[in-house]
């Protein structure tokens, strides 16, 4: 193995590690994690396999097959997470709105005295 390999290797397995031990997230999203960590060591451990595949779908090397892949999935993961902070907003307003009404009063009458 060369010196990147290990670097990479390590730096697949820290964040997968970090993930599984500080994140909350449900098991669909535990199981994508984990697959896509295999996968991207895979790839670190066995670069002909990525160029065999980019030399079947039509790239010329496995590089750039995983550029290409990886600006798929980070647009995806935009999207993702763009409508998760949207979803968190309507909530956060709803809160707020019932907040508001739970702590709202009928205004006091006051009687004038002459």
């Amino acid at each position: 193995m060369t010196p990147i390999q290990y670097l990479l290797i390590g730096a697949i397995g820290f964040s997968a590690t970090l993930y599984f031990l500080r994140l909350r997230s449900r098991k669909r999203d535990r199981l994508v994690v984990l697959f896509v960590s295999f996968l991207a060591c895979a790839c670190v451990l066995m670069p002909d396999w990525t160029t065999r595949a980019a030399q079947i779908v039509g790239v010329g090397r496995g590089a750039d097959l995983a550029f290409y892949v990886s600006i798929v999935a980070l647009g995806l993961m935009n999207v993702v997470l763009l409508s998760r902070v949207r979803e968190i907003r309507l909530q956060l307003t709803e809160l707020a709105r019932r907040h508001a009404i739970d702590r709202s009063s009928l205004p006091q009458r006051q009687d004038r005295v002459p």
